[in-house]
């Protein structure tokens, strides 16, 4: 029976930025990645954008965020030899309401960094007419099946993955020791994504999971030179290859894809764009959102070596760098303090 310090439950987004995280510490671990749950990583477009449009605010910590999270990936593409995080502009089509908020902004020092300029015509003459276009810089994405994958590599060659399922079981009243196959270990950390919502020793956190479906389309008319963001998202993956997405659905919590999901992001599509495409695959996926739309990080009430890192959401690709460094700090160093905003204990207030 081996011995290691943490088993990381899940190698999703949260889950291998955590494990970079402790292999740059030092940390002993190991990552067990069941291969009957699915990610939701590996079906989100992986989109970056600095600024919520529906109020024209800058996304939350985006100033603190941005610049760990572009370390973070260049580090990790020289580390796997890689290419996986693209920074390409977005480009979102304005009413008159809202070219005059984003002329208003772009005034504001404070949005110097993200609020580029408003085009009076259209750089595509594929694009449906609209009052103006705003250029928002400092966005991007992140392959996540790309790096998803060259981590799975990366951490198999090291000896530090197993694919496997853990059980915990119900009746016992203290975790003291956590085993699968031939690893023990004295602390668990679950990065499950929306399946932490089986998971019985978290079952006070408020999870509020939402599907979504998105398409992959060819088109040879499409312009690769902006990601297009009105109501959908219109992200080009290259060779004329694009992501459109996404929709939002809170009942059917199924991975299926539907006819009804396709043909609302086909409608979207249509009312933004005016080319002819292929539509090259379809993909669903529960995204781990939170009730209160922040990251849960820290340690159970009860069981002090069981540990929880999830709740990335829709700005999962953002998020992720920055908390994984947080998680570490939480737990190697005694006296680190997580903001009440993140922490878990706050589902028990």
């Amino acid at each position: 029976m081996k011995k290691v310090e943490f088993l990381i439950i899940g190698q999703g987004l949260a889950g291998t930025l955590l494990a970079f995280e402790m292999l740059q510490a030092g940390v002993d671990f190991k990552i067990v990645n069941s291969p009957k749950k699915s990610k939701a990583s590996v079906v989100a477009a992986g989109m970056t954008n600095p600024l919520v449009f529906r109020r024209m605010t800058k996304s939350w910590m985006v100033d603190e965020l941005m610049p760990v999270m572009k370390t973070t990936y260049r580090k990790l593409e020289e580390l796997l030899s890689d290419l996986f995080y693209f920074e390409k502009n977005i480009l979102k089509p304005l009413s008159e309401q809202e070219k005059e908020l984003w002329l208003e902004r772009k005034n504001n020092p404070e949005f110097d960094a993200y609020v580029g300029a408003v085009l009076d015509k259209s750089p595509n003459k594929y694009l449906t007419e609209a009052s103006g276009y705003g250029i928002v810089n400092g966005s991007g994405y992140l392959n996540l099946v790309q790096f998803l994958s060259s981590s799975e590599t990366f951490f198999k060659g090291k000896g530090l993955l197993l694919e496997s399922d853990l059980v915990l079981k119900n009746d016992v009243v203290s975790f003291t020791d956590f085993q699968i196959e031939n690893i023990s270990a004295d602390k668990i950390v679950f990065c499950e994504g929306y399946h932490v919502m089986h998971n019985s020793v978290f079952d006070f956190v408020k999870m509020k999971p939402v599907k979504g479906e998105v398409l992959e389309i060819y088109s040879s008319e499409l312009s690769e030179e902006y990601i297009l963001n009105k109501k959908c998202f219109v992200l080009p993956i290259g060779n004329q290859r694009f992501k459109v997405g996404s929709t939002y659905e809170w009942k059917d919590l199924s991975e299926q894809t539907t006819a009804a999901g396709a043909a609302s992001i086909c409608e979207c599509l249509e009312n933004l764009v005016l080319v002819d495409y292929k539509i090259e695959k379809h993909s669903a996926g529960v995204r781990p959102s939170v009730i209160d739309r922040r990251p849960i990080l820290g340690q159970h009430p009860k069981h002090k070596n069981i540990f929880i890192f999830n709740g990335l959401g829709t700005k999962g690709v953002m998020l992720a760098p920055y908390f994984a460094k947080e998680m570490l700090r939480f737990i190697t160093e005694e006296n680190h303090i997580l903001s009440p905003e993140i922490d878990v204990q706050r589902f028990l207030a």
